[in-house]
């Protein structure tokens, strides 16, 4: 059943906010014939140093292989424990197998989909020796918890803020909180290279160390002596160039997805069981999604796609899956709940407000038609 006869235009999950200013930003690299990490870098560099107020920015290949730099750098004993949320994408969990730790899951809030800092603290063992919090869905986590049990228990905390470039909590960027942070710059966040990941380090002996890591374990390039073990985490100056203009992008892709963030929750509220993710009240939000719940999942989903409309699920938790699965099994309930119930609506900026309320007006038809047929 759909709610038109004739097609509609489909409306993508996601889109990219490009336009001639990426295009010029790749030819004045290309003319001026410098494509690896240079002058674009240290400049979208220093843009994001001041921008976030963090000590030092660096820069990686993507946002797995950037937590993975981070780790590295931490020099955590080898199979020591990470506390990581379950409800996240895989690369935060996979990043810390690979650096050598034992991911522990935490269950997160059913409201906001963060962390949650009470089974943090229930998951402490004598072998753990870091937290990687994770931002979810544009909003920062709760960092002042956090932070409150990593400093009682004298553990390291690396921030996986991937989905909150610019977002602030209690007035301090997200990444700013913690020992490291990395943001990414993947094609669906708020602002994008394609690929590409910044990291923010507040004590510079970690930063002296990262860098010689990212750097084939050299202070410089074109140098042959090698007083460290390292690899190349470098990223391009066709990237960061990109990178620079959408930096300049970001206040009107914050002001855009925010407008149709409260557009959305308007015309959602009331409607079946929808329930709209929650924002920490210390924490500003740039939309990543617009996430929800409802036990009418699967239908729906396939009620909006029938009406051209791509939908996105919510993540299945870390310890659920196949390489992750511990013995005997944990249950982390609100983390399979929100697996069960999540489905995410879009929020790019080619979303108009006429996109958004054909949206929310094709989830309110699907729950008028199950209410006139008795169902649930």
């Amino acid at each position: 059943m759909t709610i038109q006869e004739q097609p509609q235009k489909r409306i993508n999950q996601v889109d990219l906010y490009l336009d001639a200013s990426e295009i010029e930003a790749i030819e004045r690299s290309l003319t001026n014939r410098w494509l690896t990490e240079g002058p674009n870098a240290a400049k979208l560099a220093e843009l994001i140093r001041d921008y976030a107020k963090t000590k030092h920015v660096a820069f990686a290949p993507n946002g797995t292989l950037g937590l993975y730099l981070g780790l590295l750098a931490l020099d955590l004993p080898r199979d020591s424990e990470i506390l990581i949320p379950a409800f996240t994408f895989y690369g935060s969990a996979s990043s810390a197998v690979f650096a050598g730790l034992k991911p522990v899951f935490v269950d997160c809030y059913e409201d906001t989909y963060n962390i949650d800092v009470e089974d943090l603290e229930r998951k402490i063992t004598p072998r753990t020796k870091a937290i990687m919090p994770v931002h979810i869905y544009g909003q920062v986590c709760d960092m002042q918890g956090v932070m409150d049990v990593a400093r009682r228990h004298g553990l390291k905390v690396i921030e996986d803020a991937a989905q909150a470039f610019g977002v602030h909590f209690n007035g301090q960027h997200a990444g700013t909180f913690g020992d490291i942070a990395m943001f990414s710059f993947f094609s669906d966040k708020s602002i994008t290279m394609g690929e590409g990941s910044a990291l923010f380090v507040q004590d510079d002996a970690l930063f002296e160390r990262l860098k010689l890591l990212r750097n084939q374990g050299r202070p410089n390039a074109g140098t042959f002596i090698h007083p460290e073990h390292g690899m190349n985490f470098r990223i391009t100056d066709l990237q960061a160039g990109i990178g620079l203009v959408q930096f300049g992008k970001l206040d009107q892709i914050r002001r855009r997805r925010n407008e149709l963030w409260r557009l959305y929750v308007q015309e959602l509220e009331g409607v079946g069981d929808v329930k709209v993710m929650r924002v920490h009240a210390s924490s500003e939000l740039i939309p990543f999604r617009v996430p929800f719940t409802t036990a009418r999942k699967a239908d729906l989903e396939a009620f909006l796609r029938a009406n051209n409309i791509e939908t996105r699920g919510f993540f299945y938790p870390m310890h659920l899956q196949p390489k992750l699965k511990s013995e005997p099994p944990v249950s982390l309930p609100v983390s399979e709940k929100l697996a069960a119930t999540g489905l995410c609506l879009p929020v790019h900026h080619h979303i108009s407000d006429a996109d958004a309320r054909r949206v929310c007006a094709t989830v309110r038809a699907f729950f008028a038609d199950r209410s006139a047929a008795g169902g649930a």
